[in-house]
């Protein structure tokens, strides 16, 4: 298929005005209280970190205006390649939104945390940075619906429309009944379609059930459903086997059916699409239903891809076909990310061209001629940690906050160039309990609901919300007090990410500064500089004059051991036994056709220079170490903002230490660490301890609008006007 004519970004970002209401800057506690009003600024003054003015707009109504269609009330339908949203000033082609799943800080997702109140003031926040769609993966507790009703209502022209998604319970290992055609995981699916259906009329009552959704839903949110996802990303291996042990017999339905070219995988999943729009036929109403899928399942031959388990089967919507009895009709659904799998770099057909991200997308485009693509999951995190690299820059990881808004918006806008009907970034929050490749070796023997009350900046997956929670300090605290020298002070502090340290001097300093921290009992190292007793385990070495820090980890510390590298590809120790602190991004691959490619590695060890306060015009979301100095001739402060994760431990709230044993983790009781800071300064050097008090209570947080959400913002805006406005 040929890339449609659309217009450009430059006759999508040619208005800059946002929607009705403010990104103001938002701040509640995790604990739910209600937030306090923005304090009053001038005209004049800078707006904080993450905010944008709004500038005044004519009304757009977005309230659903739903047409009759033989039995059905519809909204939303399929149009050959568009979908189409029906409301009040026009049709809407293009669904712009963001995902939201049940997660708060110290809370694992499945615990179901968000109150009705969170909801309340998120889908506030939602509408006035312009989001038009919520993505929901599966079945979410009555208090989202209640307030979605609610926000709806109190909102007529802003409604928020939600991608309703239903799960396939977990599949296991091939060769057990928890394949799609087994009839556990059968039961279990068309019991959870029933009830997703039912809830969404307001009409469902659960009794407690561990980690499910329980209580009565009573809210009839369905005028506001856009569509429907059946399943999650299928595992290749589960698909495989359902597809050599089953036979692929067409499935005919009411309302959908398969080919009979489809694989039995898919003809189970026509199966599902059925039984959901029999579900809602039965209350008279109709929206498109599509089936969840990824790159590593879609229909497409990538004969480079070097990561085993990968492309080893095909689910093709394109062999489920929809009668002309269901007018909502269906879209081909994908969670696609500019980054993975590996095949976007590594692909003969991709590795030519400027944006081979925008190459996939257009390739899925024309494998599903007549079908809209939507992207149903999308988007960079803001990290500083990172697990994949990518072309054009769109990392995941290491990416600023308003480097990671500003690619997000690029992608959203992006997509409607090419003729995508739709795109729905990762997450409205971040995940504090979710794990990545580089960094899942180090938090393996930590149990999930101790890994969620530590975000750890190093673990990509962890920071893709557009909305933060930052942890609340515990408190600045006196370790160090010389008033006689130089150096006449340190403090330290900490929260659920960071240990934070402070250097007070009396002047500027020009030579190299080292820090040395013990934290294990087993002996160490000399400082990076070559000083001191052979105990160190972590260093610091800054150097002023090129304005330099750089984090050390002794060698049989490095947690790169941990991640099955070859000896050749493991960081290089250097002549004192130091290995600066590296991610491995991937291991060496074999890439078919091609030669081995090596590993990859990110050097997190060289810490960011920059301001780390959210006020600040100059805040740097990565900054780790920043000075001080009003003037030359006044006193210096050094401050200094480490991740736990760097500082050798695994879970710093419980007080354990990682060390690699056989390369296999290790957790060591950590309750203090003894510090050494060796400059030319009189008084050097100065020790000192660091008790660690740990903690098992949820992390206090505050709330905020990441910084460069308005890009982001004008993005959703402008991605969606209809084409003719």
């Amino acid at each position: 298929m040929t890339d449609r004519a659309r217009p450009s970004r430059r006759d999508f970002m040619r208005v800059s005005g946002l929607a009705a209401g403010s990104l103001a800057a938002f701040a509640a506690c995790t604990t739910q209280t209600p937030p306090e009003a923005a304090p009053t600024r001038s005209p004049d003054s800078p707006a904080p970190a993450g905010t944008a003015t709004s500038p005044t707009v004519d009304v757009d109504s977005w309230a659903p205006q739903p047409v009759t269609m033989g039995d059905f009330e519809v909204t939303s339908m399929q149009r050959g390649e568009e979908l189409v949203l029906r409301t009040v000033d026009g049709e809407r082609t293009f669904w712009a939104g963001v995902g939201l799943a049940a997660t708060l800080p110290g809370y694992l997702p499945g615990e179901f945390a968000p109150t009705a109140e969170d909801y309340r003031r998120w889908f506030g926040m939602m509408r006035d940075v312009g989001v038009r769609v919520v993505r929901l993966d599966s079945l979410q507790a009555p208090a989202l619906y209640t307030e979605l009703l609610a926000h709806n209502q109190a909102n007529p022209d802003a409604p928020l429309y939600l991608l309703q998604g239903i799960t396939v319970p977990a599949l296991s290992s091939p060769g057990t009944d928890d394949r799609p055609f087994g009839t556990a995981t059968r039961t279990a699916m068309t019991a959870e379609i029933a009830a997703t259906s039912a809830a969404i009329h307001g009409d469902l009552q659960l009794p407690s059930s561990g980690s499910a959704p329980n209580g009565r839903w009573s809210a009839d949110v369905s005028p506001w459903i856009a569509g429907w996802i059946i399943g999650s990303p299928w595992i290749p291996g589960v698909a495989l086997a359902t597809d050599r042990d089953y036979d692929a017999r067409p499935y005919k339905g009411t309302y959908f059916t398969s080919s009979a070219e489809a694989s039995a995988t898919e003809s189970w999943i026509a199966a599902r699409m059925d039984e959901l729009a029999t579900a809602e036929a039965k209350r008279g109403v109709s929206a498109p239903i599509a089936a969840a899928n990824h790159p590593a399942t879609d229909p497409l031959e990538h004969p480079e891809e070097p990561v085993k388990g990968n492309d080893l089967v095909s689910i093709d919507v394109n062999h489920i076909g929809v009668l002309t009895t269901w007018p909502g009709g269906t879209f081909a659904a994908y969670a696609a990310y500019p980054f993975t799998p590996k095949f976007l770099r590594y692909q003969n057909s991709y590795r030519n061209v400027a944006d081979p991200y925008r190459a996939y997308l257009l390739d899925l485009r024309g494998h599903h001629q007549g079908l809209p693509l939507v992207v149903t999951e999308f988007g960079v995190p803001a990290s500083l940690g990172r697990s994949d690299n990518a072309a054009l820059g769109r990392n995941s990881g290491f990416l600023d906050e308003q480097s990671a808004m500003r690619t997000n918006a690029d992608l959203l806008v992006m997509f409607r160039e090419i003729g995508v009907s739709g795109g729905l970034l990762r997450s409205w929050t971040d995940d504090w309990s979710a794990t990545s490749p580089p960094t899942e070796p180090r938090t393996r023997e930590v149990r999930p609901e101790r890994r969620a009350l530590f975000h750890d900046p190093l673990t990509s997956t962890q920071w893709y919300g557009l909305l933060a929670h930052d942890p609340a300090k515990a408190g600045a605290r006196v370790v160090h007090n010389a008033p006689e020298d130089e150096m006449t002070k340190v403090t330290v502090d900490h929260d659920a990410s960071y240990l934070y340290m402070t250097l007070f001097f009396t002047r500027r300093v020009t030579s190299p500064v080292d820090v040395g921290f013990k934290l294990f009992e087993a002996a160490g190292l000399r400082l990076p500089g070559g000083s001191g007793r052979p105990v160190y385990d972590v260093a610091l070495h800054f150097v002023p004059t090129m304005s330099t820090v750089t984090m050390f980890v002794r060698r049989t510390l490095d947690p790169a051991r941990l991640d099955g590298l070859p000896t050749l590809y493991l960081p290089r120790a250097n002549s004192r036994g130091w290995v600066v602190h590296q991610l491995t991004m991937a291991p060496p691959l074999e890439v078919p056709g091609r030669r081995t490619m090596p590993a990859e590695m990110l050097r997190v060890g060289e810490l960011v220079l920059g301001t780390w306060d959210t006020s600040s015009s100059a805040y740097n979301s990565l900054a780790t170490w920043q000075l001080v100095r009003p003037d030359p001739a006044q006193p210096m402060e050094w401050r200094l903002r480490l991740p736990w994760s760097m500082l050798a431990f695994a879970d710093p709230a419980g007080r354990k230490g990682l060390v690699p044993d056989l390369g296999e983790p290790t957790l060591v009781d950590v309750t203090s660490m003894d510090v050494m800071v060796e400059s030319s300064t009189p008084g050097s050097p100065a020790y000192f301890r660091v008790a660690f008090p740990g903690w098992s209570e949820l992390p206090a947080t505050t709330e905020r609008l990441r910084a460069g959400m308005t890009s982001l913002s004008e993005a959703f805006v402008e991605a969606t006007r209809p084409l003719d406005a």
